[in-house]
């Protein structure tokens, strides 16, 4: 039985699988659907359909003895010309037999796909057993008996080699002169949400090693090439299906045509979920000769036919003057400048590139269609035809959906003046109660711009410090492991500091073990001293770039000398007893976290699950003592147990206070209290985490904490629910995830100065409220993935509903919207707060290009009254109308921060339930933003974007 590996090295990858950055930040998959019809490949960027052959995707088979070394990619190399004759004769390019040294795909090795021996390593036992490739199902097995012994090519994470595996070969004791040997492949099981596990094989010569490591890195590497060209549905696309098509169903001398049932079926391998009707309509146009059968062209055309998008139609004829001779440069720039609202003149070089680079496309796909180019090559002026101006349109790279990354002179004030992305319980790859510790764990989030990792820390066998959800029954996971794992990912997306939150329940033998494993692992990259002596402010995120933090309690010793040294500095604090309302409530039992308070299930509760349920004790306990040579970590960020916010220990520039999600809940419904914690987090670093009665490991409205200005609002990446989404779409960006967000200015604003005048102005401020105006328009999307549970014969109709969030939600009167269609309570989309949400229409029968704007259907505007409006969130979440009053029924989303939203027409990316993004599904919006203004104050239209508008038009000498 395969299972999870708790104790892995983290060491950076070697045969990986190389995604772009957006892709391979997503680590998790969708779990296949049974019994439909055989598709043709990955629906999200890590999916494997289990019914789908490597056929469909360019794999062929090897038909060259076990004595052949070259075990290479063999890719096609076509010359201009040959591609030419080919398409002219109505051939694809390349037309080869499939078992041939040069036909474009993978070679696969007769000798993987009969079977070798490799020894498999796990905790129970070492055997041998038969390692096979099956072509046909993309799977590798190595018991057929067994439906568990089994990973799919596509669900494979990374390859470890050498020293990258060598933490797994250690704890199997395995000698280290295997190591040239072994191997450990990380995939995720689909029949199981993705949950990741690990397989460690030891290959019984150096040549067996090579042929599988290379063949598996050689096959993801082409399957993500290919099906990224799916996505777009390019050259490379057609012409691989039909060769597929005709491989192995037609003999070289027959001629090579589709009847409709054919295209018909290919289509739904394609995921192409329309009604027959359609594709009749389609395939009739492309059979200009009426003879029943498409040949190659005549398929090429079919394929631009059945992509044909008539809501960019209409687009076209609104924003160019010659819908036949193609969009002009100044046509261009000002659909840039006047619906997209891009800055042209900050990057009229690029913006020129990219105008020519679209008319050479234009000219490129005349060249393969036969479609008329707007304008042949000799003409002085260039123009971009309708089909490549609809392929920018949805080009992720030229026409992005969300703003640039922000600049690195934003990341130069102090630490505590930003939101920080935030891990709760990270090792932790499922519940919180029976869940399963994995480095792995850690390695995802810090792949997917994580800044803030929690270790849960206690002892362990042998002297050896171990991480788990102490008191439960998780899995257990050495810190040292943990350490590596963080050492070797923090600064693969991010160069900006990472932040490691010590949960220590360790003996003072084993912390002095800690702080040696955290000095010699991530050496010069851990702070140890501050960058500046007697410095009495944070630094910046900028001044700490590829470095570590430790937010770790500081020793009793420590405590003395830093209290000392407060009251010197800090000459202005009372050392009254506080005053009652800035107190923290405690908790029935009185005990609190290892930080400070809580009112959750934390490491020192004692769980118990005799028949299902869950019984909490709070045993009373003394605080932990902390080792001097690990509590001097805590340079930044030092943890401390909070008492009163009036303290001398509660005014040091760089301590840390940890609380529970009730607790603070309970500040913030507290008029008092919530002025004092939104007055403290202006200055000084707080973390807030999920309660521990979250045994699903669920997460909060990450919104109630940041507008109380937390910093480290820590939730469970674990679990892809509204509050991670949120969380997402805080730090996102287009290029980068800094994992850094400066916070509203209202929140960095502190009320105590030296300056009435100044307290004053920043108070009215704080309170000011903001009008925020915006409609979004839902035009359509395009190639949904039928919902899971959904047979291929039952009705597939589609509807979007948008729901926008915001930090005053619950505040009468807040916020309206027109347009649409009622969505119903609103309570029941997602549990947080009372979002505004509207629906478009539904559409029946087409889930491959449903238009939702038919006559007004998708247009909606909101006016939300805030405070902050860089906390507006709005998420798309697309529903199959067969389900409707099912809320489970909801099978891809989106979410975004308004603020982050490009404007104009946009193709939004669209995700699973799991977190996984749809490798070609898309939703189509028109966003528009008007300008923000205080509500006191009267809306005025500016005139200057106005007058450089004018000034631009003048220049360009057109107006429309």
């Amino acid at each position: 039985m395969s299972e999870v590996y708790n104790q892995a090295s983290g060491q950076k990858p070697g045969l990986m699988r190389r995604l772009s950055r957006g892709a391979a930040n997503k680590l998790r998959k969708k779990t296949s659907s049974k019994g439909e019809e055989e598709k043709s490949g990955p629906l999200t960027m890590r999916h494997r359909n289990n019914s789908v052959s490597m056929n469909d995707l360019g794999l062929k088979h090897d038909s060259r003895s076990d004595d052949d070394d070259d075990y290479s990619i063999s890719t096609a190399i076509v010359s201009s010309a040959d591609r030419a004759k080919d398409t002219l004769a109505g051939k694809p390019p390349n037309s080869a037999p499939p078992i041939s040294s040069t036909s474009a795909g993978v070679v696969i090795p007769q000798a993987l796909q009969r079977g070798t021996s490799l020894t498999r390593v796990t905790r129970k036992k070492i055997a041998k057993r038969t390692f096979k490739l099956d072509i046909q199902s993309a799977k590798v097995t190595w018991d057929p008996s067994k439906p568990s012994s089994r990973f799919f090519v596509d669900d494979v994470k990374e390859i470890r080699v050498g020293a990258d595996a060598r933490n797994y070969r250690e704890e199997f004791s395995i000698s280290g002169d295997m190591e040239e040997l072994w191997f450990t492949i990380i995939y995720a099981e689909h029949e199981e949400n993705g949950k990741l596990k690990a397989l460690h094989l030891i290959a019984p010569d150096k040549e067996s090693f090579t042929l599988w490591t290379s063949t598996l890195d050689k096959v993801l590497k082409y399957r993500t090439e290919f099906m990224s060209g799916l996505a777009v549905q390019g050259d490379k696309f057609v012409s691989e299906h039909w060769r597929n098509e005709f491989a192995a169903k037609s003999s070289p001398n027959k001629e090579e045509k589709l009847s409709f049932d054919r295209v018909e079926r290919l289509c739904r391998r394609l995921h192409v979920n329309c009604s027959r009707r359609f594709l009749r309509q389609k395939f009739n146009v492309a059979d200009v000769d009426k003879t029943g059968y498409l040949n190659f062209v005549q398929f090429q055309k079919f394929v631009f036919l059945l992509k044909e998008r008539v809501e960019i139609v209409e687009l076209w004829k609104q924003v160019v003057r010659d819908e036949e001779g193609g969009m002009t440069r100044d046509e261009f720039w000002l659909f840039l400048l006047d619906v997209q609202m891009v800055d042209v003149e900050a990057d009229a070089i690029h913006i020129e590139r990219v105008f020519r680079k679209f008319c050479r496309k234009s000219r490129r796909i005349e060249r393969m269609t036969g479609l008329p180019s707007p304008v042949e090559p000799k003409d002085a002026e260039s123009r971009m035809s309708m089909e490549a101006f609809s392929i920018f349109l949805r080009s992720q790279a030229f026409n992005p959906p969300l703003l640039t990354t922000i600049a690195e002179k934003d990341l130069e004030r102090p630490l505590n003046e930003y939101f920080i992305s935030s891990s709760h319980n990270t090792y932790l790859l499922g519940r919180q109660v029976v869940g399963e510790s994995s480095i792995e764990a850690y390695i995802k989030v810090l792949q997917r711009g994580c800044r803030c990792v929690e270790v849960d820390c206690w002892d362990g066998d042998d002297g050896r410090p171990v991480v788990y959800h102490g008191r439960t029954f998780t899995t257990k996971v050495l810190f040292s492991d943990v350490i590596a794992a963080i050492g070797k990912y923090s600064f693969l997306v991010s160069p900006y500091p990472v932040i490691i939150s010590l949960e220590v329940h360790c003996g003072l033998e084993q912390q002095n073990r800690m702080a040696e494993i955290l000095r010699s692992t991530l050496g010069e990259h851990l702070v140890s001293e501050p960058l500046i002596s007697h410095s009495m402010v944070l630094p910046s995120p900028k001044d700490l770039k590829h470095k570590i933090l430790v937010k770790v309690k500081s020793s009793e010793v420590q405590d003395i000398g830093m209290a000392l040294s407060d009251i010197e500095v800090i000459k202005d604090i009372s050392l009254h007893r506080p005053a009652r309302s800035s107190t923290i409530p405690q908790s029935p039992s009185g005990s609190g976290s290892s930080e400070g308070t809580s009112d959750s299930l934390d490491s020192d509760s004692h769980v118990s699950l005799p028949s299902g349920e869950v019984n909490v004790k709070k045993p009373k306990k003394k605080p932990k003592k902390i080792a001097p040579a690990l509590g001097q970590l805590g340079v930044y960020t030092r943890g401390q147990k909070f008492s009163n916010f009036a303290l001398p220990e509660s005014k040091t520039y760089n301590h840390i206070f940890s609380f529970a999600e009730r607790t603070a809940m309970k500040f913030s419904k507290d008029p008092d209290k919530k002025v004092a914690l939104e007055k403290h987090n202006t200055r000084y670093l707080m973390r807030v985490y999920p309660s521990g009665y979250r045994v699903n490991s669920s997460n909060f409205d990450p919104n109630t904490f940041w507008r109380r200005g937390v910093q480290m609002v820590a939730l469970n990446w674990q679990t892809y629910d509204l509050g991670l989404q949120m969380n997402e779409a805080m730090f996102a960006s287009l290029h980068d995830h800094t994992g850094y967000v400066l916070k509203p200015r209202e929140l960095r604003i502190s009320r105590t100065t030296s300056d009435p005048l100044a307290d004053a102005a920043a108070a009215k401020l704080r309170k000011d409220r903001k009008l925020v105006k915006f409609s979004i328009d839902v035009i359509s999307a395009q190639q949904l993935p039928r919902p899971k549970d959904q047979k291929p014969d039952d009705s597939f109709d589609p509807f979007v509903e948008v729901e926008v969030f915001s930090a005053d939600d619950k505040a009468k009167g807040a916020s309206t919207v027109e347009g649409g269609i009622e969505a119903g309570d609103s309570k029941a989309a997602s549990g947080l707060g009372a979002p505004t949400r509207r629906r478009t229409t539904v559409v029946r029968e087409n889930g491959f290009s449903p238009i939702f704007s038919t006559n007004g259907g998708g247009k909606m505007s909101f006016s939300i009254q805030t405070k902050f409006e860089s906390l507006i969130f709005v998420r798309f979440s697309l529903y199959n109308d067969g389900h409707s009053g099912d809320r489970s029924s909801m099978f891809g989303s989106y979410t975004a921060k308004l603020t982050s939203l490009q404007q104009g027409y946009r193709h939004l990316p669209l995700y699973d339930n799991q977190g996984e993004q749809f490798l070609f599904s898309t939703l189509f919006v028109k966003i528009k933003v008007d300008p923000i203004q205080p509500l006191d104050i009267i809306p005025e239209r500016s005139t200057a974007l106005g007058s450089f508008r004018t000034g631009v038009k003048s220049v360009l000498g057109f107006s429309k």
